[in-house]
């Protein structure tokens, strides 16, 4: 089991404690996520000679900030894990056909260059690190991928790939809107300013900004759709834009991971924290240090729901479109999970906590 599940059991409770294969899997995946999306990414541009696209602390909270554009060399994912098959209810709206389904003769007709020989797609379990392989080659189709566990005590498995989600926005938002009370009935009964408001809170709700597209719009809609139909899952989105990790599921907790630069202040309260935790310094937890010594590190923090996001009375509804719908909860310095770019990590690592608490992004 990947050391993040730690993490992960400090939030889930002791449900989430011992033999459960589901949040092995996820945890795992999330753990892949890091280096594949975040570091790895992040010598993509050193390689490039170009500049990491660092979020500033004011632009950390979904909805604070818009982000300017893609970045070509940050490693993009979008993987949605089932606890057990889809719903047949949300079949419509998941395009699941023989033709995706994730076969080795599917696969050779997605993509002339995917090579997928010595490799059984079917046979894989997410939870060993044997599927990275085969995810480092699909991920790159920028198609959301479906694993789901087809029994209970089953491994989760790849079931499809290119999966779309087919869903009109408008009744995404409708849907939002009648649940916390913004809307009575139609969706434009109060015109259509009103509805570019609450479409922006839309998104802000699944952690994304409120000009959100794509497959963030699709991540969006998955984990409104799997929730309502009271399916555990997590829904997983690592994005060109923003340059940061979304994780979606069942919870009440929405979390990101992102690359952040320190600065001399926060590299102390680093170095403090972490010789308060066991560290002899802060090399576990460091991932390198750019051209000004500066740290890059690798960065959780954890979103709840504000009050405007819980409900609404129609008398404050208008004031309560402009408040910020996400507050953070908690922020974290994680250790680094590879020792490939790790400054100074020896044997003793391996008996720190997997986090530190960090105060970065909050106001005091």
């Amino acid at each position: 089991m990947s050391d993040f599940s730690e993490l992960d059991r400090h939030f889930a409770g002791p449900a989430s404690a011992g033999g459960d294969q589901f949040l092995s899997a996820r945890d795992r995946l999330i753990e892949f996520l890091l280096g594949y999306s975040l570091i790895e990414s992040y010598f993509s541009f050193v390689r490039a000679r170009k500049a990491y696209p660092f979020l500033p602390k004011t632009s950390v909270v979904p909805g604070s900030a818009v982000p300017r554009g893609e970045h070509r060399h940050q490693n993009t994912a979008f993987l949605i894990l089932l606890d057990a098959p889809l719903p047949s209810p949300l079949i419509k709206h998941f395009r699941l056909r023989k033709s995706n389904r994730v076969t080795v003769q599917n696969l050779r007709q997605f993509s002339a260059d995917l090579v997928i020989d010595q490799i059984d797609p079917q046979a894989l379990d997410l939870a060993s690190p044997e599927s990275d392989d085969l995810l480092r080659r699909l991920l790159p189709l920028d198609y959301a991928i479906l694993a789901e566990r087809g029994h209970p005590g089953g491994p989760l498995q790849l079931s499809n790939c290119h999966v779309k989600i087919e869903r009109l926005t408008d009744n995404a938002i409708r849907e939002l809107g009648l649940d916390l009370g913004y809307i009575e009935r139609r969706l434009f009964e109060r015109g259509e300013d009103y509805v570019d408001a609450l479409e922006a809170k839309f998104y802000e709700y699944y952690g994304f900004p409120g000009n959100a597209s794509g497959r963030k719009s699709a991540a969006a809609m998955a984990a409104q759709m799997l929730a309502k139909a009271g399916a555990r899952f997590t829904v997983l989105l690592a994005n060109q834009d923003d340059c940061r990790i979304t994780v979606l599921d069942d919870g009440a907790i929405i979390t990101q991971y992102m690359l952040i630069r320190l600065d001399r202040d926060d590299t102390a309260q680093l170095l403090r924290t972490a010789r308060a935790f066991g560290a002899a310094d802060a090399g576990p937890y460091t991932v390198i240090r750019d051209g000004r010594n500066a740290p890059i590190v690798l960065y959780r923090v954890d979103f709840a729901r504000a009050a405007p996001a819980r409900g609404a009375r129609r008398s404050d509804a208008d004031r309560l479109l402009r408040e910020p719908w996400l507050e953070i909860v908690d922020e974290w310095i994680l250790r680094v999970p590879t020792a490939e770019h790790v400054e100074g990590t020896d044997d003793s690592a391996a008996g720190l906590p997997v986090a530190l608490p960090f105060v970065w992004a909050r106001l005091p």
